[in-house]
């Protein structure tokens, strides 16, 4: 009786011992697009392309990590790697949110495009992802 009751003891240390936390399971960022906008010809020579994306964090704690956006230029789908600042990373507090804002103007390269090819220029916005890089 007392070799069982020496074995059960450890084991029932064992089982009472061990945390039993439930796992924190990330949900997934979603995006908005507030705005997009291109404009093949501002007047000046150059094309301007301006979007803004919301990113929203719907978890109890803060994330961090990077965008990416994916579009569509004439036909052409890409997505352009971004130049990174000091700190790549993007940080979203806990159940909040985060606008991302791109506004450029581009001049033309007017040697080797006519008027109609600048005109006829499209860029679409096709998808956009927040990849989180730690939980």
């Amino acid at each position: 009786m007392k070799n069982k009751l020496l074995l059960f003891f450890p084991i029932f240390l064992l089982f009472m011992g061990c945390a039993n936390d439930a796992e924190t399971t990330t949900k997934e960022i979603s995006s908005e697009v507030l705005f997009f906008e291109f404009i093949p010809d501002t007047g000046n020579s150059s094309s301007r392309l301006h979007y803004e994306i919301k990113y929203t964090n719907p978890n109890d704690f803060a994330i961090q990590g990077y965008t990416t956006v994916t579009l569509n230029y004439n036909g052409l789908v890409l997505t352009p790697i971004k130049r990174l600042p000091q700190d790549p990373y993007i940080n979203i507090e806990a159940n909040s949110s985060y606008t991302e804002v791109y506004n450029v103007e581009s001049p033309h390269d007017t040697q080797s495009l006519s008027p109609e090819q600048i005109q006829s220029f499209y860029v679409k916005f096709v998808s956009t992802k927040f990849t989180i890089v730690n939980e």
